[in-house]
């Protein structure tokens, strides 16, 4: 390579890192370094086609130790810590029951917890053989009424006389693909009814009204009506039928296979990908509605793991819900004999898989292990397996079904849309503290919302300063806090005692707070797929919410330094991770595009910018456009 090439390819490699965000000075000394590694003889790999990657991930590792970014292993084994802590201090003592008692068993709560320490009134459903119809009980006096009025602990009172069976109606689900605009008329009906009463209870002829599937929604789990393909997704369980469930973040998927495991004879085993998802599933699953629930983890003590798995081989195991990772699943020999064991016993009732898009290599939480849970269906072929994500692109969707062997699954899907959402992209100033502070106190006073940041250190300096410099009550959480801090942090935020949260992602998992009017990321996100699940944590009330994206070229040299922290030296990892990070970048880049169709295309939905121009809630371009 003559001279004027190689000063050429300097200057390409420059402008790259320019381009990622990083400063001229550690651009100029990081090239240099490698100039220096390759030597006069490598000079001819000095370019962005045979060293780009290289030159970037150097870069990015000379700066980690400027910030302190999460280390969300160190959460999970605080989560397994706590949930060991909870099945120790408050797991009824199954060892002194009779193997043939059906009595109903419950499972306290931390004493720690955002929830009072005391049980529901709850219907007792006793377990069901695979041959029993679906029995509930109902007045039968026309003047009887459902209260679903609030306790004062705020959770759902329920009142239900049992004098009269319910006749069982049959459980029909055609097996097929669901198109994206697919839902069920009859629950449309039915909601419409229910929502037309406004003192919160349910009269005789409303309870008549329901099916055997909507009568469990509302006795067990207080809800009114199914949302969106929860109730179609509910029968195809029941009836045994493979299913993949891609609902936005927000639509209810938890439900999908909650509500069916308390109506099955048996265990439904379920995979989440982290302790911190299983712990808030269990808790509320144990304490708020009574349904027994437990887990298994490499991180419990023997004598934990033992007694969990002594549960499980009793001819009717106590538990409807069995909690594992990946990890138990895949490679674990001893547990797959617990499962075969189950399933002669005929107590294995199903599979969730949730978080499903880290099955695929193309996702953008990519799980090795997760790969392997298609020896599920192998080892198992008659037992359904329901598959759940909110966030999937068509190739990663066909990518989940074929590794879990289920390529004809009833596939349940909505539209990616949320039209109550606006979003925005603000630049961000040199004074961004003092403009995150001005921001709340123009467009969001007294509103409850998210500030997402990129690292500890920045959450710390953002709720500082919005504390003491803006007046503003605020509290950070990230996964470096205490598991006892973080509970007392959310505590905070769901009761409304702080207004708003500055979080990283550790923050989110399991939140289901409904009035969340805007959630703000004070540094981009690491894809498009993350950005969604974030800000998808907005308005979940249906109101209109806000979601913002403060953004400043610099800021993505800070997510590829934390990419790099997370993927290591696994180059393949970095490059693919690095590739969901660019389209983020893009999406802060637009100037006229329409976010929303941009979103809303990244999934492999179509969708007319003119529904955004013309609707509600239209996105900052959309908003610029019309004006």
């Amino acid at each position: 390579m003559d001279c004027h090439d190689f000063e050429f390819e300097k200057a390409r490699l420059l402008s790259l890192a320019l381009e990622f965000g990083f400063d001229q000075e550690s651009a100029n000394k990081s090239l240099n370094r490698l100039i220096s590694l390759y030597g006069d003889d490598g000079q001819d790999f000095i370019s962005v086609e045979h060293c780009g990657d290289d030159f970037i991930a150097t870069l990015a590792e000379t700066m980690q130790d400027s910030e302190e970014w999460d280390d969300l292993q160190a959460m999970e084994s605080e989560a397994c810590g706590a949930l060991n802590n909870m099945f120790d201090k408050r797991v009824i003592d199954n060892n002194q029951a009779n193997d043939n008692d059906n009595s109903r068993k419950y499972i306290d709560i931390l004493d720690d917890s955002p929830e009072p320490k005391r049980r529901p009134t709850l219907m007792e459903l006793d377990s069901l053989s695979d041959t029993e119809d679906l029995d509930f009980t109902i007045p039968k006096q026309k003047d009887a009424i459902l209260n679903l009025s609030s306790c004062p602990d705020g959770r759902s009172q329920i009142f239900t006389p049992s004098s009269v069976k319910h006749s069982s109606k049959s459980v029909d689900c055609k097996s097929g693909v669901s198109t994206s605009s697919a839902s069920s008329v009859s629950n449309k009906k039915r909601s419409s009814l229910i929502s037309d009463n406004e003192h919160g209870t349910l009269s005789f002829e409303e309870l008549q009204a329901l099916d055997d599937m909507e009568f469990a929604n509302v006795v067990i789990f207080g809800n009114r009506a199914f949302r969106p393909l929860q109730h179609q997704a509910c029968k195809a369980s029941v009836a045994k039928q493979d299913c993949f469930v891609l609902l936005p973040t927000g639509g209810g998927k938890s439900l999908c296979y909650q509500l069916p495991a308390t109506l099955k004879s048996g265990v439904t085993v379920v995979i989440s990908p982290l302790l911190s998802l299983i712990q808030d599933q269990i808790i509320t699953l144990n304490l708020k509605f009574g349904i027994p629930a437990t887990f298994l983890n490499s991180q419990q003590t023997v004598s934990q793991a033992a007694a969990v798995l002594q549960e499980l081989r009793k001819d009717k195991p106590s538990c409807k819900l069995l909690y594992v990772t990946p990890e138990r699943i895949v490679g674990n020999q001893s547990f797959s004999e617990v499962l075969k064991c189950l399933h002669r016993k005929r107590q294995l009732a199903g599979f969730v898989v949730d978080e499903a898009h880290c099955v695929s290599q193309w996702g953008h939480d990519f799980r090795p292990d997760y790969r392997g849970l298609g020896l599920l269906k192998q080892n198992f072929p008659d037992v359904p397996v329901m598959a759940l994500t909110a966030t999937a692109t068509q190739s990663v969707r066909l990518d989940i079904l074929k590794a879990l062997r289920i390529p004809h699954a009833l596939v349940l899907e909505t539209s990616f849309d949320r039209p109550n959402l606006k979003y925005e992209v603000i630049g961000k100033s040199k004074e961004a503290l003092k403009q995150i502070g001005q921001l709340i106190k123009d467009r969001f006073k007294d509103q409850c919302g998210i500030i997402y940041c990129l690292s500890k250190n920045e959450c710390v300096e953002v709720s500082n300063f919005l504390n003491q410099k803006c007046k503003i009550k605020t509290v950070y959480y990230h996964a470096g806090l205490a598991a006892r801090q973080r509970v007392v942090v959310q505590k905070k935020w769901h009761t409304g005692d702080v207004q708003i949260v500055c979080a990283t992602i550790a923050f989110g998992m399991g939140i289901d707070k409904p009035d969340v009017r805007f959630v703000i990321h004070n540094t981009l996100s690491k894809s498009i797929e993350s950005y969604y699940q974030e800000s998808g944590r907005a308005g979940r009330d249906n109101l209109p919410s806000v979601c913002i994206v403060l953004y400043q070229k610099k800021d993505f040299s800070r997510v590829v330094c934390m990419l790099r922290n997370g993927q290591g030296f696994k180059s393949e990892a970095f490059k693919t991770a690095m590739a969901q990070a660019k389209k983020m970048q893009q999406y802060c880049e637009q100037k006229a595009e329409c976010r929303r169709q941009t979103l809303l295309e990244h999934f492999g939905e179509s969708f007319d910018r003119k529904a955004c121009k013309n609707g509600s809630n239209p996105c900052d371009n959309c908003l610029k456009t019309s004006l």
